[in-house]
């Protein structure tokens, strides 16, 4: 299992192979959700507001792997039969082609080579987006066990999907749904603000 960027997502077709503009690898996210993390990770005081520098030197890929996995080491074993399963899918995928009635010989030809040029590529896009999942889910954990009511971050697009990904989460959680408001704070800069519903014990 390796973490490195690969691009945005793919369009494969009997015509050719695209890209979708606005389909960021998830790859560019899990570095400002590890800073979300640091953030939140900690022993707390009773109706203390607490603050995390995000500046500094940015880990490479082994380090922020090896620090996601130091974190939680289940998720390598479970990263990976993803993985596997998602492999097996992509298989599956070039082995239907040849169901396809409406497409003719040489397009299925064509789809075909298409889909086994791109299967690397997109076996490296979706391991990025396990990473990131277990790594949200990570963080929304973090935010149960110690009741949080707000996560503060900066004002960008990549704190943005991760405040909504992180949100989804919570609404979606195994053990109970937990509301929370996804708004911008207006001060001396634009912040974000996740405002989380109560969480008891």
């Amino acid at each position: 299992m390796k973490l490195e960027y690969t691009g945005p997502k793919e369009i494969i077709s009997p015509h050719g192979i695209d890209f979708k503009s606005g389909k960021d690898d998830k790859y560019v996210y899990i570095y400002p959700a590890i800073q979300v993390y640091d953030a939140i990770h900690h022993d707390y005081k009773k109706d203390t507001i607490y603050t995390h520098n995000i500046e500094g030197k940015r880990a490479n890929n082994d380090e922020t792997l090896s620090k996601i996995l130091n974190i939680e080491p289940t998720i390598k074993e479970s990263s990976e039969n993803e993985i596997i399963n998602f492999e097996k899918y992509l298989d599956n995928e070039i082995e239907d082609v040849k169901k396809h009635e409406l497409f003719t010989e040489i397009e299925k030809d064509v789809y075909k080579n298409n889909l086994i040029i791109m299967k690397k590529y997109r076996i490296k896009r979706e391991t990025n987006k396990i990473i990131y999942n277990h790594l949200i889910e990570i963080i929304v954990e973090d935010i149960i066990i110690h009741r949080l009511k707000e996560v503060n971050t900066p004002f960008n697009e990549r704190y943005w999907h991760i405040l909504q990904t992180i949100q989804g989460e919570l609404s979606h959680h195994k053990k109970r749904s937990i509301g929370s408001t996804l708004d911008t704070i207006h001060s001396d800069s634009i912040r974000l603000l996740l405002k989380i519903n109560s969480i008891g014990k």
